[in-house]
């Protein structure tokens, strides 16, 4: 994982990813440094479901279209635009 992010970091540098893979890499890293509660969920999460409203939503500083909260002791990303899950885990 560690040579994952230092290879995503200098792409980044060079401008080779897109903003929103720049975007989608800082809001991971912001979630797994910053976890809270598990959110009770009837379900698990799963990609593109979209997040009932009683989940509370972390904000992501410097990512004002992302959030996140925990489920089973993992991030789970969420696009504020839609509150669509894009990334389950770190």
């Amino acid at each position: 994982m560690k040579r994952f992010t230092i290879a995503v970091a200098l792409l980044a540098s060079f401008g080779v990813l897109p903003a929103s893979a720049q975007s989608t890499v800082s809001v991971v890293q912001y979630a797994s440094n910053n976890p809270v509660a598990d959110a009770a969920m009837p379900n698990p999460p799963s990609l593109g479901a979209s997040v009932p409203s009683s989940v509370s939503l972390q904000s992501v500083e410097g990512a004002p279209n992302f959030g996140y909260f925990y489920f089973d002791g993992r991030p789970v990303i969420v696009d504020l635009r839609t509150r669509a899950i894009v990334k389950i885990g770190a």
